[in-house]
């Protein structure tokens, strides 16, 4: 299966986008497309395959914001200012059930990171955050991503990776050739 991610066009068929989340769906099929092209708060990207350039199989959507530099552990805040710290949201995540299984949410993630990469190049921002279904929390734990303090149980986990840690990540995964 070929997969392409890009941003979300208005046309791309969304209404039989199904990953087992109502909200994840409601969110795509009623409030993405205003969200990215009307009201400027948030982007999304979508994966498709290339024999259906149009049919989302999954989806992501990023957008900025900021947390308080308290929330923060204390060893990774040494240092920086007394303010909240910019960083990307990654607002959803989410993969038609049909399609789960696939590698999917590995390659959407992966897009979702190097986004992270090139804001952090263009405008300046410490990490990606995410809130994470307690579910999820150990699937995003897996690639490198840690716990905010003051989590409720049976909620939304708040966690963080570094953008120094994507960026480590994505050169050691560069090939020897291209290092040369």
């Amino acid at each position: 299966m070929a997969v392409t991610i890009r941003r979300l066009e208005e046309f791309d068929e969304v209404e039989s986008f199904d990953c087992g989340d109502a909200p994840l769906n409601n969110y795509l099929q009623r409030h993405a497309w205003i969200n990215q092209q009307k009201v400027s708060i948030g982007v999304t990207y979508v994966a498709l395959e290339e024999s259906a350039p149009r049919a989302v199989l999954g989806y992501f959507t990023l957008a900025t914001s900021s947390v308080a530099r308290e929330q923060f552990p204390k060893k990774y805040v040494r240092g920086l200012p007394p303010y909240e710290l910019p960083l990307v949201l990654l607002a959803r995540l989410a993969v038609d059930k049909r399609f789960s299984g696939r590698g999917l949410g590995h390659a959407l993630l992966s897009e979702a990171l190097k986004i992270t990469l090139r804001v952090a190049d263009e405008v300046g921002c410490r990490c990606i955050i995410t809130d994470a279904y307690p579910d999820k929390a150990g699937w995003y734990a897996r690639y490198g991503f840690l716990p905010l303090e003051g989590a409720a149980a049976n909620h939304p986990q708040k966690m963080f990776l570094d953008v120094r840690t994507i960026r480590r990540a994505s050169t050691s995964a560069s090939s020897p050739a291209e290092k040369e």
